[in-house]
């Protein structure tokens, strides 16, 4: 088989390209079945007076609201009459942006939703309202709730196609099951929304949107989706109105204490040893945090002595036979307000890298056609991801540095956008600079292109620069990225290239890789079925990945084929092949060559994934992999078997089980061709939920761990936590809690508790 190379990728990348765009062409002079759906605009009444949030509907107020009926099925349907009903409301008196739901339902009793913490019922019966109050189709609100009340809430990234879930807004809701379904109301401040505010009408983009999940989850909206745009958000009809819209004084004030009880011991001493003891650290610390609308396009948030610890343990990941870093999802308040400002295609800015900061600040704000956001930390100590073509490694630096980031986008129009990019980091003898450009063009409303090129420069303290090049400190160096992307009703094919220097460094983001080049061409066909059948979307897909360092000497060369289908029970089922030739670590850590410096091995792998619901209280997944794997502690091949299992019960409407277990074994041939073990590991995390109400609940967390390694070479963890939380808001919380860690290795004959903590929380968020 003829090797695609870099130079024919860029052919390719041309060659569809140009295919698409003479498409568009023909397209635009030809008639084609479907055609565009001009959506009448919603005119939002406003009417004074108030609105108690208590499902029940019976305020004067409402009688004046808009009504809007959700009749079509746009997902997996191709915009189908709606089998339930559902009734929205909506009105606003100048303060608050009202909307209700009567969300009807044949057979009640099957209703997906239950009491649960808040961004947790992404997946049960939900109704809702999309909002995009600058009306550039770039960036969406989105506020929606269970039949309980629950709320989940986000922002949408048009441009980066991510979704923020983590971004939690302060707005009001209620929610009640009925005989014939469930009501909602829903109050949403405009203080919590950026938006032009002059006193003059105003157009925002909307969709209502409600799920109803039971043996296929329908996507129940007002709006039909054409299939053959990805841009839903382009094509979501306008509300017209809020003149009388106010964010008031928009000044949030949060102070917050924090105490714990730190305690830890020797586990290798002796009982009778005065080191094997308890040794305790009390900490009181008390934090004020700021977010001030200075008006009605720019933010302001300032933190003094933050607790930035993450109150809940992350999710445990398997990390054995592991060359890069894990990437963990970032939970604290000021890093998440407005941080879609500072996306971007490149992972420029991971703020998880700013481990215990003194004090931060940010500033965003959107006018017109103009974007921004800084920011600037202190950090207490400085932790350094150095990254690698085929590894990378952590280093710390017990000094004090600053971290600084500064994004800036010019939408053009609804198709063109620029933008540019800077994320500072400096310390005594270290500094990393980070600038460049981006770019993204709309070609048709099925294809676009994008395109970020970057330069960085780096100084490394001695003891960081000799493990890289001893004769030189200094690191200068370029990244690159350049992708197209057709997305389509039937068809998705994705081209990506990107290079990054050996050089380049971007220590305030996620970028554990360097020294490589990057083609990537993926391809999907997409088949549909009729409404009655057992079965709605299937897909068929293919996907070449090769990886070169600077020097062109292969990495990896990669190609999987999928396919992908639903059916009954909410059920996904996805089946890969996967074949791979990739190389070892290198003889020789001191040279950087790939050539005659690694092996290179054939990867062969069946991948399979399954999910479903049992029944609307149970959900149940699996993933699993096996085949060809390399054990890169001994630079050989192996065979793997790794499985992942998940079920998700809600034994009643308050009590949540959670259980994740990993198992994964590599066994590989040592030198003299006898099979021998090379690692047998298992993860099991157990995590119990009951909440008493929408703001309290009681939760532990049981994680357990236990590598075993050939040779002899065992470890166990086991880490726990217990948490109370009464929440009346995201912001004004209290948090009573107890957590410790126990270890087993070969100096251990059993788990051993070295680590434990008694911890509480109090914050209040006061709007003077």
């Amino acid at each position: 088989m003829q090797k695609l190379s870099c130079n024919n990728l860029f052919v390719l990348f041309i060659a569809c390209l140009l295919v698409s765009t003479i498409s568009v062409a023909q397209t635009s002079s030809a008639p084609t079945l479907k055609t565009t759906v001009i959506l009448e605009p919603l005119n939002i009444p406003y009417s004074k007076g108030e609105i108690t949030l208590d499902g029940e509907l019976d305020e004067e107020l409402w009688s004046k609201a808009l009504v809007v009926d959700l009749n079509l099925v746009n997902n997996p349907w191709d915009n189908l009459p709606s089998p339930i009903k559902t009734t929205a409301k909506i009105i606003e008196n100048g303060e608050f942006l009202y909307v209700s739901f009567i969300a009807s339902d044949p057979e009640p009793e099957k209703i997906q939703g239950f009491l649960t913490d808040r961004d947790n019922a992404w997946f049960h019966d939900l109704v809702g309202i999309k909002l995009d109050t600058h009306n550039n189709r770039r960036l969406n609100y989105e506020f929606f709730v269970n039949p309980y009340g629950v709320q989940n809430d986000a922002t949408f990234n048009e441009i980066t196609g991510r979704a923020n879930s983590s971004w939690d807004g302060i707005w009001y809701s209620f929610g009640k099951k009925t005989n014939a379904g469930y009501q909602v109301e829903i109050a949403i401040p405009y203080n919590i929304l950026n938006f032009k505010s002059d006193g003059q009408e105003k157009k925002w983009a909307i969709e209502l949107v409600r799920t109803y999940p039971r043996d296929t989850r329908l996507r129940i909206s007002h709006v039909p989706i054409n299939r053959d745009n990805p841009c839903w958000l382009c094509q979501y009809p306008e509300a017209i109105g809020f003149e009388h819209a106010q964010v008031g004084q928009n000044l949030r004030l949060t102070p917050t204490l924090t105490a714990s009880r730190n305690e830890s011991r020797d586990v290798y001493a002796s009982n009778n040893d005065a080191a094997g003891n308890w040794t305790t650290e009390d900490d009181i610390e008390a934090g004020l945090d700021l977010r001030w609308g200075i008006n009605a396009n720019n933010l302001l948030n300032a933190t003094l002595n933050p607790d930035f610890s993450a109150v809940e343990s992350d999710s445990a990941q398997l990390s054995v036979n592991t060359n890069f870093s894990l990437f963990y999802e970032e939970k604290r308040a000021f890093f998440l307000d407005n941080s879609d400002y500072f996306s971007s295609d490149f992972n420029l800015v991971y703020t998880r890298n700013i481990a215990d900061p003194d004090y931060g600040a940010k500033l965003t704000g959107r006018t017109d056609k103009h974007s921004y956001g800084v920011f600037t930390t202190n950090d207490t100590k400085t932790n350094i991801l150095l990254p690698g073509n085929l590894s990378s490694d952590i280093a710390t630096l017990d000094k004090e540095s600053n971290s600084n980031a500064l994004r800036y986008r010019y939408d053009y129009d609804e198709d063109l956008t620029v933008g540019t990019i800077a994320t500072l980091r400096s310390a005594d003898d270290y500094h990393n600079y980070v600038v460049g450009i981006d770019a993204r063009y709309r070609i048709s409303e099925s294809n676009a292109i994008k395109a970020q090129v970057l330069n960085s420069d780096t100084l490394y303290p001695d003891e960081i620069s000799e493990r890289f090049n001893p004769s030189n400190d200094n690191f200068t160096d370029q990244a690159f990225k350049l992708n197209f992307n057709h997305n389509s009703e039937y068809w998705l094919l994705d081209l990506d290239h990107q290079s990054i220097g050996a050089n380049f460094r971007a220590d305030l983001g996620f970028m554990p890789k360097a020294d490589i080049k990057t083609n990537t061409v993926f391809l999907k066909r997409a088949f549909y079925s009729e409404q009655d059948s057992n079965w709605q979307e299937a897909g068929i897909a293919g996907k070449w990945n090769i990886i070169h360092n600077t020097n062109n000497e292969l990495i990896e060369r990669e190609f999987i084929a999928s396919f992908n289908i639903d059916g009954p029970l909410q059920s996904q089922l996805e089946i890969g092949l996967v074949h791979g030739e990739k190389v070892g670590l290198r003889y020789d850590d001191t040279i950087t060559d790939i050539d005659d410096n690694t092996t290179l091995f054939n990867e062969d792998q069946f991948r399979l994934f399954s999910s479903a619901n049992l029944n609307n209280r149970t959900y149940v997944s699996l993933d699993f992999t096996a085949g060809d794997k390399i054990d890169y502690s001994n630079d050989r091949l192996g065979d793997l078997v790794q499985v992942t299992g998940n079920i998700t019960v809600f034994i009643t409407d308050h009590l949540e089980f959670d259980f994740y277990q990993t198992y994964s074994k590599l066994d590989a041939k040592d030198d003299n061709g006898l099979d021998t073990n090379v690692y047998i590991a298992n993860i099991s995390e157990l995590r119990l939920s009951y909440q008493f109400d929408v703001r309290s609940y009681l939760k532990l967390s049981v994680v357990y761990s236990d590598v075993d390694r050939n040779l002899g070479d065992k470890n166990q963890d086991l880490a726990t936590q217990l948490i109370y939380a009464y929440k009346i808001n995201p912001q004004t919380v209290f948090f009573l809690g107890y957590s410790d860690y126990s270890f087993q290795d070969n100096d251990l004959t059993k788990l051993e508790r070295s680590d434990r903590t008694f911890f509480t929380k109090i914050s209040y968020a006061w709007a003077p």
